[in-house]
């Protein structure tokens, strides 16, 4: 099933700061929408990370990673919302410094958690203009569509 326009707004309503509009959206998925509104969240971090934490090719040093982490936990109400240690390995997976088994002992639950903090990080950090912003929305689009034909 291709991604809906509804998925895509849930997502561009969180990354552009609409809070109420995403819950909103996303209380009206049933849960194979949401499931796969999940997917397109995981394909939209892993774009991020590329972008965000690969130069030239290659991953960057780990200090640029914990740097990161430490930025996004300091911005938050409550710094625990972020389990440094699984944001620091999710990050890690995306930018295939670790393999995915590295991700086994972090909950589907703290997971999911963990990589919408953080895309919201990473897209905040990049300030992208309206149209760079849809343009990663269809890059994370197209990776989950095709993941899923």
């Amino acid at each position: 099933m291709p991604v809906t326009d509804h998925q895509m707004a849930t997502l561009r309503a969180q990354l552009t700061g609409r809070i109420d509009e995403h819950r909103r959206l996303l209380s009206q998925m049933d849960n194979a929408m949401a499931n796969q509104y999940l997917s397109l969240a995981t394909a939209a971090f892993f774009e991020a990370a590329m972008r965000r934490f690969v130069r030239d090719g290659s991953p960057v040093d780990d200090a640029e990673i914990i740097e990161f982490v430490t930025s996004v936990r300091l911005r938050l109400g409550d710094p625990d919302d972020l389990d440094p240690q699984a944001a620091e390995t999710l990050i890690k997976i995306a930018i295939e410094k670790l393999p995915v088994e590295a991700k086994n002992g972090i909950s589907p639950e703290l997971s999911n958690s963990t990589k919408i903090i953080l895309l919201s990080g990473m897209v905040g950090d990049l300030d992208p203009t309206p149209d760079q912003l849809e343009e990663f929305l269809n890059a994370a689009r197209a990776m989950t569509d095709k993941a899923f034909s």
